[in-house]
């Protein structure tokens, strides 16, 4: 079933060049164990069968978002890369560090847009007190910035994106706060040599009131493009586990699309599924959805450029 976006009313009819950019933490397979979703049938954990849901939600994207940033995406060379090609797509990638398998990446449209550059980040270089640096050095998370050009449409302006995926545990709140505040410090300095809008999309493991979260938005330098339906962010874009009354052990909001609204207007999204949909069988992933974590798309017009 195509994946359609829904203009925004007030901004539907916003002026300036469209640009689309989709967010999906895809579910590393190195992560996947019975252990941790045994409501879902175990055919539908192995790679072969899971690899083909992630690729027809991929496919199901209409029309396919110029920009796609990956979280947790193992399989690069022997699956992404090949598969996001033939979908006309050229990316880069950054592997978490250590012994960690999977990484991050951004894929582009290349017949719209070319890369003009990327850095590759380590949030481990993240500057704390002696005690939180030692936690830090020892966190395999990164993230990846990349600058990008239209290839013929001169009034689309250059622009770049950032994606990541903070650590994930709620007892260390610091450490992701820490590791945020690092990309973010990474992101200015990028501007300096690179002067365009950007963008920041990823699996930030914070929930909207969190520090994290407040951090990122920056008392207004960017805001989060699922509220610009006006209700708040989405009640969750990640539902997983069994609690011992056979629900979901959580559902909430750790994904998010963020922009500069000095820039660019927020014209469109894509609707996410609904929690009797995600919960149908029990939780995420399962015989229909290939990840834990629900795909976001947003539209965007750059009218203040």
């Amino acid at each position: 079933m195509a994946v359609r976006l829904v203009p925004i009313e007030e901004s539907k009819d916003a002026a300036g060049p469209r640009f689309s950019l989709m967010s999906f933490n895809v579910l590393a397979q190195c992560y996947v164990r019975s252990a941790f979703f045994p409501y879902c049938d175990k055919r539908f954990l192995k790679w072969k069968t899971r690899s083909l849901l992630l690729k027809g939600q991929m496919a199901s994207m209409h029309p396919s978002p110029d920009i796609v940033c990956f979280q947790e995406c193992d399989h690069y060379e022997d699956f992404w890369k090949e598969m996001m090609a033939n979908l006309d797509y050229s990316g880069v990638y950054m592997k978490k560090s250590g012994s960690k398998s999977d990484g991050v990446a951004i894929f582009w449209l290349h017949d719209r847009l070319e890369m003009t550059g990327f850095e590759q980040v380590e949030l481990k270089n993240a500057i704390g007190d002696l005690e939180l640096a030692q936690r830090l050095e020892e966190m395999a998370n990164v993230g990846l910035i990349a600058s990008f050009k239209s290839k013929y449409d001169v009034d689309v302006p250059n622009f770049s994106v950032a994606t990541t995926h903070l650590f994930w545990d709620p007892a260390q709140a610091d450490v992701k706060l820490s590791q945020a505040t690092y990309l973010l410090e990474t992101m200015q300095l990028y501007i300096k040599s690179n002067p365009y809008p950007m963008f920041l999309a990823g699996d930030f493991n914070s929930l909207p009131e969190s520090p994290v979260y407040s951090a990122i938005l920056g008392n207004g330098l960017r805001a989060s493009a699922y509220t610009a339906q006006g209700n708040g962010e989405p009640a969750f874009t990640n539902c997983n586990g069994i609690d011992k009354d056979g629900k979901p052990a959580f559902v909430g909001t750790l994904d998010y699309i963020f922009y500069e609204p000095q820039n660019v207007v927020v014209t469109a999204l894509a609707p996410l599924i609904s929690y009797e949909e995600a919960t149908a069988q029990t939780a995420l992933p399962n015989c229909k959805f290939g990840s834990d974590h629900l795909p976001l798309v947003a539209e965007f017009a750059f009218s203040g450029v």
